[in-house]
């Protein structure tokens, strides 16, 4: 019986074949500008830059880049977010500045300044009362705390990849 078994597994590897790893292209959006290089780690040539709001096509497998006319791998993956991570969704600040409140209402104290076009992470499953709990980057480390007032944010998850979420007030 053992043989049998045996026989059967063997088999069954040959006709299955070796596991290969799938690529998962991601959307993700770029947190700051970032060069762009022919080789991983930073190593070849710059072959372009990815301006910060890009929403790009990502490679989890094999960490190429691409966007619009940029083919390639950034240095690091510290300043990408995630278009879409379970209740989490990338967002840009559209105010020139916004306050970071320590509690979803004007009157709380303030954590930091956020600027316009800083990429931001929301929680759409945690909103209050038109507050949105968020994540940060500083540096390239993530930082999950305060709010901000919905209306001065959009989310660009519903954006297309080769996107750029960038705003100005006229």
């Amino acid at each position: 019986m053992k043989k049998i078994i045996l026989i059967v597994l063997m088999a069954a590897m040959v006709v299955i074949g070796p596991v290969t790893t799938q690529a998962t292209v991601m959307k993700e959006v770029v947190t700051q500008k970032q060069n762009v290089y022919s080789k991983q780690n930073g190593q070849g040539s710059i072959v372009g830059y990815i301006y910060r709001g890009s929403v790009i096509k990502y490679d989890s497998v094999s960490k190429r880049t691409i966007y619009r006319n940029v083919n390639g791998y950034l240095n690091t993956g510290y300043y990408l977010a995630p278009a879409v991570t379970g209740g989490w969704r990338a967002a840009v600040v559209t105010a020139g500045s916004l306050n970071l409140r320590a509690q979803p209402n004007a009157s709380a104290k303030i954590i930091t300044t956020l600027s316009g076009n800083e990429v931001i992470r929301v929680n759409i499953s945690a909103m209050k009362n038109g507050w949105y709990s968020i994540a940060y980057n500083r540096a390239g480390y993530w930082y999950w705390e305060g709010w901000v007032n919905s209306k001065y944010v959009i989310r660009v998850d519903g954006f297309s990849y080769d996107s750029l979420a960038q705003f100005s007030t006229l």
